[in-house]
């Protein structure tokens, strides 16, 4: 009994880990993908600045 207890603490452990893991590494895609977005507009407001000149 108690060699099963362990086994399901260290696979609940595992799967919350798991879960952690995927969500850091989701809102870190977003973030470059929102850095990424501010770069392209701030070119394309170079581009409009430089054609205005």
């Amino acid at each position: 009994m108690d060699f099963l207890f362990y086994i399901t603490i260290i696979v609940a452990l595992s799967l919350i880990y798991y879960g952690y893991e995927k969500k850091v590494n989701a809102e870190l895609k977003k973030k470059e993908i929102e850095l990424e977005e501010k770069k392209i507009e701030l070119e394309m407001k170079k581009i409009d600045y430089d054609r205005e000149k």
